[in-house]
């Protein structure tokens, strides 16, 4: 016991090492790490609204994530992106809704950050899951269901064996359009 004892001050030099070192792997990574995630931000902003040519942000009273209006490339209106955020099974889900320019149809989802089950929960980031929110209705509760949605339902069906991280997805969603949406119609 007293060897263990002795010989503990090398596991504490070891960590104090291995802190210092990892914190400084973060701070020169940060300015790559925030322009790789305005990238990603960017990108999906056009997937949710295309015919996007650049946006412009807005500020939605009550609401603490960034809205964006999207114009084409004549600047004319296209629509809306929302950008929104909470938490899945595992961690934070980092998304972005679009809807058109009346907000009265979700015209994409794209998810651009999750750190779901590989191979299961992360499958919400996919493009095919994620287009059955396309042509919903932002004013209305989209629902999770386990079977194929019913035409005409505000549904899309869960991820097998991911329906937390299903339901997690459509819990942000619906959050952000319910605080967002009103505010929408009266900027167009």
């Amino acid at each position: 016991m007293q060897k263990f004892i002795e010989e503990s001050w090398l596991i504490l030099v070891m960590g104090a090492v291995f802190a210092v070192l990892l914190a400084g792997v973060q701070t020169s990574l940060a300015p790559t790490i925030t322009v790789n995630q305005a990238k990603a931000l960017s990108e999906a902003i056009r997937e949710v609204v295309s015919g996007t040519d650049r946006s412009e942000e807005v500020k939605i009273e009550g609401y603490d994530r960034k809205v964006y209006r999207c114009l084409g490339p004549d600047g004319n209106l296209v629509g809306f992106a929302i950008d929104a955020q909470g938490i899945g099974f595992a961690d934070k889900i980092h998304l972005v809704v679009g809807v058109t320019v009346d907000a009265g149809k979700i015209t994409g989802l794209k998810v651009i950050e999750n750190v779901e089950t590989p191979g299961l929960g992360n499958k919400i980031a996919d493009a095919e899951w994620a287009g059955q929110y396309r042509d919903l209705d932002p004013g209305r509760e989209i629902v999770v269901q386990k079977r194929p949605p019913k035409p005409g339902e505000n549904e899309v069906q869960a991820i097998t064996g991911a329906t937390i991280s299903s339901k997690a997805v459509t819990k942000i969603a619906n959050e952000a359009l319910r605080k967002v949406r009103p505010e929408l119609v009266k900027l167009r």
